[in-house]
């Protein structure tokens, strides 16, 4: 299996549909989670309906943090069952792979696990 991957969603004074059974969110095909390309302007919304369990999602943080020190370390979120939490959004010089310009979620389960990008206009 793969990352499954976002294509953000724009959204501006007018809002956006953010309703988690619409054809925008994309169920998680493994535990590798989800990517998107960042502009730091970007935030995801991610639902969780898999199995009466907590779903950790680990943001992947592959630059130095300047939040709170000048390790590298990764963002870690509980999101519990039957939830949709909103992430973000991602400073690009914090979260964004330096080869892809993308960031990347990893996830504890997948089942029934879906997600949609929202990029700010």
């Amino acid at each position: 299996m793969a990352v499954a991957v976002l294509t953000p969603k724009e959204i501006d004074y007018n809002g956006a549909e953010a309703y988690s059974d619409t054809a925008d969110y994309v169920a998680a095909t493994a535990v590798d989670g989800f990517e998107f390309l960042n502009d730091g302007k970007t935030m995801v919304n991610i639902k969780n309906d898999s199995g009466a369990v907590n779903l950790t999602v680990t943001i992947d943080v592959p630059n130095v943090c300047d939040y709170g020190g000048t390790t590298v370390h990764d963002i870690t979120i509980t999101i519990p069952f039957g939830d949709d939490w909103m992430i973000g959004p991602l400073p690009t010089h914090i979260f964004n792979a330096p080869d892809t310009g993308k960031v990347t979620m990893r996830l504890s389960a997948f089942a029934d696990v879906t997600a949609c990008a929202f990029k700010m206009a």
